[in-house]
């Protein structure tokens, strides 16, 4: 697929999409083609292969439709299949030893529209919580309520609508398939209240669907339009079993009593749901619940499986053109789901892995929608009453409003195709404008002998913020020569509300071969660059022109625990994503002995702030700050043994101690100002730095310095953020050769910049 010309949309893009999978204001657009094939070409020495008819390139419009119609053709079945396996788990448990009804809600992600849908029912009053939900209002609302932008019947219109759409480039029988699964579903929308009707009409839904999905099989296996129904299929099937396993993980982790006497029964109803059952006996997993929860989610074995979904997609966006910022997002998803199968024994730590996972899938469709069916960004100024692009209203329905982290979970599982939109990356060796403030900009290029100036900037502003130049200067000298490279780095820093970067390069020296740059799941810059020819040095030096103010005062915070309720029940987009940075990540586990050091800070009411920073008091007073006797990867209790370390141990021992009593902490790298005033005594001026944020409900992340023992000022440069120092290690990558030894040198200064004009 290439780009299609410009008409009224960025090339390669698509114009806004209508509810149902309608286009609205359609124009044609048409695409061109040049080269060959992904996969053909001319081969040498080998006898020619037959010529093959080549296939125009799909419109954007008709690749987005065909994307959409793998995903409702998944999540009609998977919802289908839900429902009929939570009914009949309902028969063979006693009264009293089920779940309810919640888990459905929780499923689709709907309970806030449940709840005022319930609540206008009640005439204005909503329930008592003990009663929950009933199964007469959600098995009507999640199955067959057009109402509801997630229900089944609503997929099932919306499948129909965007194979119509793409009808040209699909075989005949899809259509047919589709339009007979419509007519069963909406036969029987009266049936799904008693309960041996409803079963049968999910078994004929079910039967609908596979037939469905048996005539998008007839689709060539190596075609574009097979490639984009097929990832859609795979990028709902990864997100509704996340939801899954949030929803049910009280019942997959055995409560402090034991084990209940219907463990087992609660464990299948998981795997049936997800079609994993047999695929589990088979494969001989264990009967606990937190195997079960492992197999759906990292078992590479079961083909269903979340880690299985995103291989899968790996393979095929390999041959999509303009793919560099999918490729990015695919390999972000697959470390972040690699990183949250570490999680500790409790139903809260398994829903936090469940919500990173999640949160992960949603990250990757977004890249795949804004690469592929972008479309102008929206109006300035909404109208009056109407949810602007960042409004949690528009969350119900199923958009990612935008966040200063550029992160956060999907919301309810709606067919608003619209999606969050950002400017498509520009070609891997362009300069790419930031994409806060429009003026600062990022190259990569060859460093020159004698490094050029960047343009002075005032050292104070009229605001009263800093301004520093940030120089990272990093050496590698190799053993013998090597012979190419490739490399990521995390050097530039972010803008935030605290900070904006006037100026940014990265200049390496022998000349990158290619580079590019993209947002990782976090949010975060990531430069790559590749180097091919003989070469004894590798030298990166980047350099920031950067203004920081210090952020406002931390207002007073609740108890540390009425946080933590708040923030397990947080529905809003920034308590989505507080939740990614619950888990254990790979470099920081969650542990009883993290909760047992932390427990002198945290004693009971204790207000938030009051113990984070007794906390981080704690570690500045108990470690002892020496570089060398730590690397990268030594363990936190190794840290926590020693007494001693750098400032990215002291980071993760502190945010290591969060996590375990149930609080959401990350991991914050980036700079401090090299030259203080006489007896600051700040540490890791001279080299990259690192502190840890906490999430405080309806505020924002405070930033605290446990090395320093104080809170993030405006001494402090931020670059990146994540669950810990693996997601955003300045430099890392392979290097072909160099030999068995290398050096490194690494030279970090943070100078106020000459006044000047900015």
């Amino acid at each position: 697929m290439s780009a299609a010309t410009p008409s009224g949309a960025e090339a390669g893009g698509a114009l806004p999409a209508g509810p149902g999978g309608t286009t609205a204001g359609t124009t044609g657009t048409r695409a061109t083609t040049t080269g060959t094939r992904p996969g053909t070409g001319a081969s040498t020495g080998t006898p020619a292969a037959l010529p093959r008819r080549s296939r125009p390139p799909l419109l954007a419009r008709v690749a987005e439709s065909l994307y959409w119609a793998g995903r409702h053709a998944e999540r009609a079945e998977s919802l289908a299949r839900a429902v009929l396996v939570h009914t009949d788990t309902h028969l063979d448990l006693p009264v009293g030893a089920d779940v309810g009804w919640q888990p459905l809600l929780a499923i689709v992600g709907v309970e806030r529209l449940f709840g005022e849908r319930h609540s206008l029912l009640l005439g204005g009053h909503v329930a008592p919580p003990a009663s929950g939900p009933r199964e007469a209002d959600v098995v009507p609302f999640v199955l067959v309520d057009t109402g509801n932008p997630s229900s089944v019947l609503t997929a099932i219109a919306a499948l129909r609508s965007n194979v119509r759409t793409a009808r040209a480039v699909l075989p005949a029988g899809v259509w047919d398939a589709s339009l007979a699964l419509w007519q069963v579903a909406a036969a029987g929308r009266d049936e799904v209240v008693p309960r041996d009707r409803r079963v049968r009409w999910l078994q004929r839904v079910l039967g609908g669907c596979a037939q469905l999905t048996g005539s998008l099989w007839a689709l060539a296996g190596d075609d574009q339009v097979e490639s984009f129904v097929r990832v859609g299929q795979l990028v709902e099937r990864a997100d509704v079993t996340a939801r899954l396993v949030a929803a049910r993980a009280p019942s997959l982790v055995a409560p402090a009593g034991g084990p209940s006497p219907y463990a087992d029964v609660h464990h299948r109803a998981v795997l049936r749901s997800l079609a994993a059952d047999e695929a589990h006996h088979r494969f001989g997993g264990a009967a606990g619940g937190e195997d079960v929860a492992r197999f759906v989610l990292h078992d590479r074995a079961f083909s269903r499986s979340v880690a299985s979904c995103l291989a899968e997609i790996q393979l095929r966006v390999h041959r999509w053109p303009r793919n560099g910022a999918v490729v990015g997002a695919c390999a972000d998803a697959v470390a972040v789901v690699s990183g949250a199968s570490r999680t500790g024994p409790a139903a809260g730590d398994l829903r936090a892995a469940a919500f990173v996972v999640q949160d992960a899938a949603g990250r990757l469709h977004d890249r795949i929608a804004d690469t592929y069916f972008a479309r102008p960004a929206p109006p300035a100024a909404t109208a009056p009453g109407s949810p602007g692009p960042g409004d949690p209203g528009s969350r119900e329905a199923g958009r990612r409003p935008p966040t200063p982290d550029g992160a956060g979970p999907h919301g309810p599982l709606s067919d608003d195709r619209s999606g969050h939109v950002t400017q498509p990356p520009a070609s891997p060796t362009a300069p790419r404008r930031a994409a806060l403030g429009g003026a600062a900009r990022t190259t990569i290029r060859a460093r020159p002998a004698a490094p050029a100036a960047l343009r002075p900037c005032r050292t104070t502003t009229d605001d009263g913020a800093n301004s520093f130049r940030v120089v990272h200067r990093t050496v590698y000298r190799y053993g013998s020569p090597a012979t190419g490279a490739m490399n990521e780095a995390h050097l530039r820093p972010r803008d935030t509300p605290t900070q904006r970067v006037a100026a940014h390069r990265l200049e390496v020296e022998p000349a990158p071969a290619s580079s590019w740059e993209r947002r990782d799941a976090f949010g975060n810059h990531v430069q790559h660059f590749t180097i091919r020819g003989r070469f004894d040095t590798l030298t990166v030096v980047a350099t920031t022109d950067v203004r920081v103010r210090s952020a406002a005062q931390p207002p007073a915070t609740p108890p540390w625990e009425t946080v933590r309720l708040v923030l397990a029940a947080d529905r809003q987009p920034a308590g989505h994503h507080a939740r990614t940075y619950l888990a254990g990540s790979p470099l920081v586990p969650v542990s009883d002995r993290l909760a047992e050091f932390a427990a002198p800070s945290f004693p009971d009411r204790r207000p938030l702030l009051d113990g984070v920073v007794d906390l981080a008091s704690r570690i500045h007073r108990g470690l002892r700050y020496e570089p060398g006797v730590t690397s990268v990867t030594t363990p936190v209790l190794e840290v926590l043994d020693h007494h001693r370390g750098v400032c990215q141990d002291f980071a993760h021992l502190a945010i290591g101690c969060l996590r375990s009593i149930g609080l959401a902490a990350r991991y914050v790298s980036g700079y401090i100002r090299s030259t203080t005033p006489a007896g600051a005594g700040l540490e890791g001026g001279d080299a990259s730095h690192a502190w840890f944020s906490v999430y405080l409900p309806g505020w924002g992340w405070l930033d605290v310095d446990p090395t320093n023992d104080q809170l993030v000022s405006a001494s402090h440069v931020t670059t990146a953020w994540g669950r810990d120092y693996a997601d955003v290690s300045p430099l890392r990558g392979t290097v072909d050769g160099g030999g068995r030894t290398q050096r490194l040198e690494v030279a970090v200064s943070v100078v106020p910049v000459p006044v000047g004009d900015p």
